[in-house]
């Protein structure tokens, strides 16, 4: 963005403001500096070196540059449309933070509100996760006393607290969840004039890969044709099936009427995203709708964590219990996790297996995110999940290579 200084009254023989000029969507704006100079100590861009104070005049004028930099930065980095209200706000705000409202209420305060008002429109598990993101920083502040207050949060803060966290041997892909729920939340309240600090903005966060253990079809065949002789087990598998032909989450299974079907489509509005997916039904996932309403007359999902208690036994029952090694990270160390296959099975592997599958199967990439709801690959993406096997197939019929090939002489 170019910023004009100029002065005033050009032509007056005393002091005159200096004052600056920028365009914002066509618009000219027109803002005093503060800083004043003599006509004849103005070189046109900045006071001359020889006028009284004008190293602290010449900063003065830097720092207002700097800062309508920072704002149009911002909006550019958000993606958001810079109007000439929200300059003026965003240009008050900070070159005067001393006289800004802030509000003075402790954090824990101000988190409990951010709560309160964001429980009725969004999931279970996001609020768990803001009240567990509030009281580790009430852990972090008592243990590091370190005064946690709404203008604490800068990139210092974001500094210790990482390291907190990783010293407490949490994984990089759990540090990453913490940080984006702290930036919705310090987004939430630098909106709302509870800080005047946007350091959260530059908060890194920590990149991590997700391991996954490998599903292949004739696994979830297995599973899906076994008879556990137990009305719960049984369930459970049937919701996992279910998610593995659908690609649904757990929490739009239990959701799912009996008006929401017919013979060809399940049309669902999705509690995550807030849209309407027509998925179309693969027989095996009409059949389970049609056995849950025919034998409950309503979705029967029991709960969640029971769900992937669960599964793990239903899996050792169908002895998918090789041993498996991954190495995940916390900061810069390396966590070795070996256990066995079905230690590692949740019902969201339901999902992941219907994209890899779907994509193995040869289905067109739009196609299946046109099911699953995902708007971009990089999301997309965290769910594919091919096996070695499947890799090292694909490569050889492709290459043409035979795998015993015949030596060369």
């Amino acid at each position: 963005m170019n910023v004009n200084f100029y002065l005033k009254e050009p032509k007056s023989k005393d002091e005159t403001l200096i004052h600056f000029s920028i365009i914002i969507n066509g618009s000219r704006v027109k803002r005093s500096t503060g800083v004043k100079v003599k006509p004849n100590q103005w070189s046109g861009t900045k006071v001359k070196p020889l006028a009284p104070n004008s190293e602290n005049k010449n900063l003065k004028l830097e720092n207002i540059q700097h800062i309508i930099n920072e704002i149009e930065r911002d909006y550019l980095r958000d993606r958001k449309d810079l109007t000439i209200d929200l300059f003026r706000n965003e240009f008050d705000r900070k070159i005067n933070p001393e006289h800004t409202n802030t509000d003075n209420r402790s954090f824990s305060n101000v988190i409990d509100e951010f709560i309160k008002l964001k429980t009725p429109i969004s999931s279970e598990n996001t609020i768990k996760a803001y009240n567990t993101l509030k009281k580790t920083i009430l852990e972090f502040e008592k243990e590091k006393k370190y005064n946690v207050n709404m203008q604490s949060f800068n990139l210092v803060f974001n500094d210790y607290f990482q390291n907190y966290l990783i010293e407490k041997e949490f994984l990089n892909s759990t540090i990453n969840k913490y940080c984006k729920n702290l930036k919705a939340f310090l987004n939430w309240t630098y909106k709302r004039g509870y800080h005047n600090t946007t350091d959260y903005k530059q908060f890194d966060l920590p990149s991590y890969e997700t391991d996954k253990v490998v599903l292949t079809a004739e696994v979830i065949e297995k599973l899906r044709t076994q008879n556990f002789k137990n009305e719960l087990k049984n369930c459970i598998r049937d919701i996992f099936i279910l998610s593995c032909y659908t690609g649904l989450r757990y929490i739009d299974i239990s959701l799912i009427t009996k008006n929401d079907y017919d013979d060809k489509f399940l049309n669902l509005h999705i509690k995550k995203t807030r849209e309407n997916l027509t998925i179309p039904l693969l027989p095996q996932a009409k059949a389970i709708l049609d056995a849950q309403f025919e034998h409950f007359g309503k979705m029967n999902v029991p709960p969640n964590q029971t769900c992937n208690r669960i599964l793990k036994d239903l899996f050792e029952e169908i002895e998918f219990t090789h041993t498996v090694k991954f190495t995940k990270h916390s900061g810069g160390n390396n966590i070795i996790l070996e256990q066995p296959a079905n230690k590692f099975i949740t019902v969201h592997y339901g999902r992941s297996f219907f994209i890899t599958n779907s994509l193995t199967l040869g289905m067109n990439e739009e196609l299946i995110r046109k099911i699953t709801g995902h708007k971009d690959y990089k999301s997309f993406k965290k769910y594919v999940n091919f096996s070695k096997e499947m890799v090292a197939e694909n490569l050889h019929s492709h290459w043409n290579v035979k795998k015993d090939p015949e030596k060369v002489e």
